[in-house]
């Protein structure tokens, strides 16, 4: 029972300090809930795609283009790139459905251990495989980024709105 509690402290820890600190910053320093909102969401969604290596990458050009917040793409880019091990597979799968054609038995261990061969040879063998995954990320994200946005806006506003009631609470005492 001891090793369940102090991994729910652990997990506890890193989300407040990795995760909810930085917001909280961000809201302090003046961005409002909606910028924060496209960043962080569209960050989730880079940061869960299958492009492997590459996230880092999109979210810097994501967000230079739409003139999003560099620090918040990137922290909850790093936040859900854990997902992608999850991910990779169904969003393959997908994009062979898309595609018309057939992903017969694909594992993470198996694109890991073609990777492990030889990276070009891997790269070569799963390349058609990540693009057709890639395609069903990007339709999943097109569809996924408005709602999140939302959510996370609300989430955000209140947010914003518990610390200022906290910040009065603290002046007029």
């Amino acid at each position: 029972m001891g090793i369940l509690k102090d991994i729910r402290l652990s997990v506890k820890h890193q989300v407040t300090h990795r995760i909810l600190v930085p917001i909280r910053t961000l809201l302090r320093q003046g961005m409002t809930p909606n910028e924060l909102a496209w960043s962080v969401g569209v960050g989730m969604l880079v940061g869960s795609s299958p492009m492997l290596g590459l996230c880092t990458w999109i979210c810097i050009i994501i967000a230079s283009i739409f003139k999003l917040n560099q620090f918040a793409i990137q922290a909850a880019n790093y936040a859900v790139s854990p997902l992608q091990a999850f991910l990779i597979i169904p969003y393959i799968q997908l994009g062979t459905f898309i595609f018309g054609l057939e992903s017969k038995g694909i594992t993470l261990e198996k694109i890991q251990a073609a990777i492990d061969e030889s990276l070009f040879k891997g790269l070569e063998e799963i390349g058609l495989l990540m693009l057709q995954g890639a395609t069903a990320w990007l339709l999943v994200s097109l569809i996924v980024v408005v709602p999140l946005q939302k959510i996370l806006q609300i989430a955000f506003k209140r947010m914003l709105k518990r610390m200022n009631h906290l910040n009065q609470t603290e002046v007029t005492e």
